[in-house]
């Protein structure tokens, strides 16, 4: 009796009839009873400092329940936690807070949370949420970043090169004077915004009586997500579920612990009532995190047959504004992928890891 094997067969996928049909169930789908709706108050200015913030005449408005704002978040909670700062290497680690008090410090920036009875209300608010900035010199341009007379992303930090990551293998300047010919190139590796069909999406629950947290979240990373969540809001993680279902495309974009998670988390378990925030395709543009942004300069030594004799490779990494779930691994791994399927016998790898706004 033959046997039949998945190998070289056309295999069905178990989720597309749900998926076609329109049976599926997105983070946008799920509205709890007596959900309440929040909306982010975020700042127009890419570097500013906060003085003040007045929500008075936002509380004035019937049917809105509370504003947040990160003074009063960062007494109850941690800064967000990261997967790998890179802190055991050398890494000047960037803290960030899920709504920032001091300064924004990128065009999109969540500076308080409105919370309202009806999602468009909560939006409509927003305008009412009277921010006082201190418009800050801005710099984003991760080489000039560097320079001494940029401005200071984050002043405790005392630059704005958070990591230097070298990696040496062999000689390369004997390499190169051994070489027929050296070829230098400049090379940028623009910025991307992953867009997703599905912006992210969250709806936090809170059982007071069993002390259970559950987040509904368009992640990628729920078991990440639910370690975090415990970090950051300080109980214990077998009170926290957190649930990914169907997710309308990430491309790593939803492999992150984002702010929105905290906040409504947070709001869930003051107010004794579900919160459900759901992004828009502005607010994806801006906050959700992007990929790439390198600056790459590349020097190659080549015999005149074609053989390389070795590699020197400078990257500037623009972080944005602060480290995200995995922020330093990348330039690391672009060290260790630099050579592609060649044969480099000598390679010099430098990596700046850079913050701007």
């Amino acid at each position: 009796m033959a046997v039949s094997s998945i190998l070289g067969a056309a295999v069905k996928r178990t989720e597309d009839p749900r998926l076609i049909t329109g049976q599926a169930t997105y983070v946008d789908d799920m509205t709890p009873p007596g959900t309440l709706y929040m909306a982010m108050v975020r700042s127009p200015y890419a570097h500013a400092r906060i003085k003040s913030i007045d929500a008075s005449e936002a509380l004035k408005k019937p049917g809105v329940v509370t504003v947040l704002t990160g003074s009063e978040l960062k007494k109850s909670v941690n800064d967000l936690q990261l997967g790998w700062d890179g802190s055991a290497s050398g890494s000047k680690v960037p803290h960030r807070f899920a709504l920032t008090h001091d300064k924004a410090r990128y065009v999109g920036d969540p500076v308080a949370a409105v919370v309202a009875e009806d999602p468009y209300l909560a939006k409509d608010v927003l305008e009412d949420v009277n921010v006082d900035y201190e418009v800050l010199p801005v710099v984003v341009d991760a080489e000039r970043a560097t320079e001494s007379a940029s401005p200071i992303i984050h002043e405790e930090l005392g630059t704005n090169e958070t990591w230097h990551f070298p990696l040496k293998v062999g000689n390369v300047d004997k390499a190169f004077a051994e070489s027929d010919v050296v070829v230098k190139e400049r090379m940028v590796n623009q910025r991307q915004i992953p867009t997703a069909i599905e912006t992210r999406g969250v709806v936090a629950s809170y059982d007071a009586g069993a002390k259970m947290l559950t987040l509904w979240s368009a992640t990628q990373i729920p078991h990440l997500i639910r370690k975090y969540l415990s970090t950051t809001l300080k109980i214990p993680e077998n009170r926290i579920r957190v649930v990914a279902p169907e997710v309308g495309g990430g491309f790593g974009s939803k492999l992150n612990f984002y702010p929105e998670e905290v906040v409504a988390s947070h709001l869930a378990m003051v107010l004794g009532r579900p919160i459900k925030w759901t992004e828009e395709r502005r607010e994806n543009m801006l906050s959700t995190i992007h990929g790439r942004g390198y600056v790459i300069y590349a020097e190659a030594g080549f015999k005149k047959d074609g053989t390389i004799t070795g590699l020197r490779c400078k990257v500037v990494s623009n972080a944005g504004a602060y480290y995200t779930h995995i922020t330093p691994v990348m330039p690391h791994l672009t060290g260790l992928m630099v050579t592609g399927c060649y044969k480099v016998p000598n390679l010099q790898y430098d990596a700046h890891l850079v913050l701007t706004n």
